[in-house]
C-alpha cells in the first residue's frame, strides 16, 4: 500500500510538472480561418480553413465557394512542402510534388492528373531572389524578399506585375509560419488567388497591379493579430477577416 500511494504522489508531481511546462512554453498565433468578403459580388466570397501538424506546417487547406469545397493535404520532408493532394476542384491535378535540388532551391513542379504526369521546371535567380516557372512559351515568376515573403508576380499572361508592399516592423497574418515558396506556387499563382498573397510573415500595406493602386487598411484585434483587412480599388473592394488559434511554438 506504501508503495502504491509513492506512486500515485509521484505520478502527481509528474503530471503537475507536465502541466507547468506546457503552460509555461512559448505560444504564438495561428491563422485558422480566413473569410473574404467582396463588396460588389458576393459570387468571389470565399471561406478558408487552414489545420496544422504538430510542426506547426500547414497541413490542409479547406476552401469554400461558389463552386463548393475543395481540399488541400500537404506533405512535408525537412520542412519544406514536398506534395499536395486535391479534391474537389473543377480542374488541376489530382497530385502536386514539388522537387528541390542538393541545396534545397525548388527546381520543378510535377502534377499528376488521371494517371498522366506534366513536369514544369523552375529557374532561380540568386541575385533577385527570383523562382520562375517555365510552361512552354509562357512563364510565372514570384520574386521574395530576403525572409521567403513574397513581394513580386510576374507573368506573361497578364502584362502588368502584381507588386506588394511589406510593412518594415508590422508582423503579418501568417507572422509564425515559415515561408514556403512552393505554398506561393501552389496557391497565388496557379489558383491566380489575391487572397493568398496574405500567407505572409509581414503586414501588406500596399498592392501595385497595373493602373490599381490599392492602400491596404490592416485592423488588429487586442492580441496584436491582424483581424481584417479592408482594401478598395476601382469599381469594387474586398474584406477579409481572421481568426486565429494559440498554439505552442
Amino acid at each position: 500500500m506504501k508503495t502504491l500511494k509513492s506512486l500515485t504522489f509521484l505520478f502527481s508531481l509528474l503530471l503537475v510538472s507536465a502541466c507547468s511546462n506546457d503552460d509555461n512554453s512559448a505560444k504564438g498565433y495561428f491563422p485558422t480561418n480566413i473569410e473574404l468578403t467582396d463588396y460588389t459580388n458576393s459570387i468571389n466570397n470565399k471561406s478558408v480553413t487552414i489545420d496544422y501538424n504538430r510542426n506547426n506546417e500547414i497541413s490542409e487547406i479547406i476552401l469554400e465557394d461558389n463552386n463548393g469545397i475543395k481540399t488541400k493535404q500537404y506533405s512535408y520532408t525537412n520542412g519544406k512542402i514536398t506534395s499536395v493532394s486535391n479534391s474537389g476542384f473543377l480542374g488541376g491535378p489530382d497530385v502536386r510534388t514539388f522537387v528541390y535540388n542538393a541545396s534545397g532551391i525548388l527546381s520543378s513542379i510535377v502534377d499528376e492528373t488521371d494517371g498522366s504526369t506534366e513536369t514544369y521546371l523552375i529557374n532561380y535567380d540568386a541575385p533577385s531572389n527570383t523562382y520562375t516557372l517555365i510552361d512552354g512559351t509562357e512563364s510565372s515568376s514570384v520574386q521574395l524578399d530576403e525572409s521567403g515573403n513574397p513581394i513580386v508576380n510576374t507573368t506573361t499572361f497578364i502584362s502588368s506585375d502584381l507588386i506588394l508592399t511589406l510593412d518594415a516592423t508590422e508582423k503579418g497574418v501568417f507572422e509564425n509560419i515559415t515561408p514556403q515558396i512552393a505554398l506561393q506556387f501552389d496557391l497565388a499563382l496557379f489558383n491566380n488567388g489575391h487572397l493568398f498573397y496574405f500567407f505572409n510573415q509581414k503586414q501588406i500595406n500596399h498592392f501595385e497591379f497595373g493602373v490599381q493602386d490599392i492602400d491596404i487598411v490592416n485592423n488588429r484585434d487586442t492580441n496584436g493579430n491582424i483581424s481584417s483587412v479592408i482594401y478598395n480599388f476601382v469599381g469594387g473592394g474586398s474584406q477579409i477577416d481572421i481568426t486565429y488559434q494559440k498554439r505552442n511554438l
